[in-house]
């Protein structure tokens, strides 16, 4: 007759076990370091964005910036955290667009903007092709002679920044001109 085979019996489990101990250390090393990766991921840092458009030269005040919570990681630097963090008398050195991000290195004094206003009557559909902040250019047109020559046009400045839009009345007719920052630097203004 063929001898069975012993029969193994099942042992009860034991806390004890190598097993048991090596699983309930991976599941929560594993629950650890996927908490310590979604909190890093999900860390905001304050920034000041645009309410509306900031030319160069205006002051940063309260009121035309927001505080929005995002996730920058190196760039944290690169922008403003709070009004706190703006100096005293601060103004804009370059444009910054509304819902734009208020960079460190738009911020500066009065002194450092070599920016002069230039206030230019327009046509109305001049003035509405235009908003504040945009980089224009501004030309000049000789007036053609009587036989008909001339009426030139040269370039006086490349990039002048549109600061506002005024659309004035005087006495019941519509009156319209945009105040341009000059590079006095560029444009030899004094």
């Amino acid at each position: 007759m063929p001898v069975a085979a012993p029969v193994m019996r099942l042992r009860r489990p034991r806390w004890k076990d190598p097993r048991l101990i090596v699983g309930i250390i991976l599941v929560l090393s594993s629950v650890l370091m996927g908490s310590l990766l979604v909190s890093r991921l999900s860390a905001t840092t304050p920034v000041l964005v645009a309410r509306s458009t900031i030319v160069p030269g205006d002051r940063i005040e309260e009121g035309q910036l927001a505080v929005v919570e995002l996730r920058l990681g190196e760039q944290e630097q690169l922008y403003v955290g709070s009004l706190d963090a703006v100096p005293e008398g601060s103004v804009a050195t370059r444009t910054v667009q509304a819902g734009e991000l208020l960079p460190i290195s738009a911020l500066g004094q009065a002194a450092d903007v070599p920016l002069r206003p230039v206030v230019i009557p327009v046509d109305a559909t001049v003035a509405e092709s235009v908003v504040p902040g945009a980089q224009v250019e501004l030309w000049h047109t000789l007036p053609a002679d009587t036989d008909g020559a001339g009426g030139e046009a040269r370039m006086l400045v490349e990039d002048a920044v549109v600061r506002r839009i005024d659309e004035g009345n005087a006495l019941g007719m519509r009156s319209m001109a945009v105040e341009v920052l000059v590079n006095i630097r560029l444009a030899g203004v004094r």
